[in-house]
């Protein structure tokens, strides 16, 4: 049975598509504490160009990134420098079932430790980097629920809106938001590649009505 979701609170929903990208996941043994710093630090230096997902952290470090069109050559790059500094590198030029099921053998194995990520909230695979993200907020935006979607399940809509798009993956999703169907939404205005949506209050509604 769907887990009935509480949104009378909801006052705000941002729709958030996510950039496309190629997908890899490194793996990288780290023999002692200062290589496990030297892994970490690389990583979240890259951060600040790439999209970077942990996916386990110990002896064994594994990490999915999502890298535009144009930065195909860091791949390799990247490759090189960890090659050139620690013994144990594999490089996935992809992120999907087996290569997350070869990290969690390795985890079994070294005693590392398997990170939590997302899955999508339709059909449930793992997904470091969600094609589109749903936010719920109350009035002053504290988040009551999110959802994230992969690209599969994205595609199987046939919206024609932002606003039917936004409602089909909701009543997808595998917790109950059919509440949500009696609800009016306002486009708002967000920043960046958000889209927002408002609800409309009862006033709001019965005043567009006489007007």
């Amino acid at each position: 049975m769907r887990r009935r979701m509480p949104v009378k609170a909801v006052k705000q929903i941002w729709l958030d598509p996510q950039p496309q990208g190629t997908r890899a996941v490194y793996l990288v043994e780290a023999r002692n504490e200062e290589e496990a710093r030297e892994v970490s630090n690389l990583f979240a230096e890259l951060e600040t160009d790439l999209q970077v997902r942990q996916l386990s952290q110990g002896k064994l470090f594994s990490y999915a990134v999502k890298i535009r069109q144009d930065q195909q050559a860091t791949l390799a790059e990247l490759e090189f420098a960890l090659r050139s500094n620690f013994g144990f590198v594999i490089l996935h030029r992809s992120f999907d079932e087996v290569i997350y099921k070869i990290v969690d053998e390795l985890c079994a194995d070294t005693g590392s430790q398997l990170l939590p990520i997302p899955r999508c909230n339709i059909c449930g695979k793992i997904e470091p980097f969600p094609d589109t993200v749903v936010n719920l907020a109350d009035q002053g935006g504290e988040t009551i629920a999110s959802g994230a979607y992969c690209g599969t399940c994205t595609a199987a809509s046939s919206a024609r809106s932002n606003k039917e798009f936004l409602l089909s993956l909701l009543l997808a999703d595998t917790r109950d938001f059919s509440a949500l169907e009696d609800m009016q939404f306002v486009r708002a205005k967000s920043q960046k590649q958000s889209i927002k949506f408002r609800i409309q209050s009862r006033a709001e509604q019965i005043r567009a009505v006489n007007n």
